[in-house]
């Protein structure tokens, strides 16, 4: 389960970056049955950002030239670990940081910005940890996932935490 909500004016905005936005979320996860498979997850902390919020400009400026390459590479690690190419996923499911962000990580993974999905970026702005889950059943409402096929969930967290897991969608559960 996620959900946050942007309490106090501080949490609504993040210079630069983002507009904060409102959502709940809940995953039922098991270890077998017939749902969606996760092949991969990996996970990846910069530490020296860790406390991002409070950091000087400088620092913050150090982590925007770390930011595209590192989420870049944790999603190639998730894509190669699931035994896949990039090729082989049809679309990335972003948190809605920012379009830029994304733009700069897609152009990082060499893949057509087309595949990563950020139609909700505008519509709900950042919603936490919710963000991929939000847009996950955007696309399966919408139809665009195609059973048999391969999706990157991918989020960075304000910790400096990066994370992208693979799964192979099922079908409307």
């Amino acid at each position: 389960m996620t959900g946050e909500k942007s309490f106090s004016p501080l949490v609504r905005l993040v210079p630069n970056t983002a507009i904060m936005g409102e959502a709940a979320a809940a995953c039922l996860v098991a270890v077998e049955g017939p749902a969606h498979p996760v092949l991969s997850h990996v996970t990846r902390t910069l530490g020296d950002f860790a406390d991002l919020l409070s950091l000087p400009a400088e620092e913050l400026a150090r982590f925007g030239k770390a930011y595209a390459p590192t989420l870049a590479e944790v999603v190639r690690q998730a894509v190669a670990e699931a035994g896949l190419t990039l090729p082989d996923i049809d679309l990335i499911i972003p948190h809605n940081v920012n379009l830029m962000a994304w733009r700069q990580t897609s152009a990082e993974l060499d893949v057509p910005a087309e595949r990563v999905f950020l139609d909700n970026v505008a519509r709900y702005s950042h919603c936490f940890a919710s963000d991929v889950f939000v847009n996950y059943t955007t696309l399966r409402e919408e139809g665009r996932l195609t059973e048999g096929r391969h999706y990157v969930m991918a989020s960075v967290g304000a910790g400096a935490t990066f994370n992208a897991a693979v799964l192979t969608y099922r079908g409307p559960r």
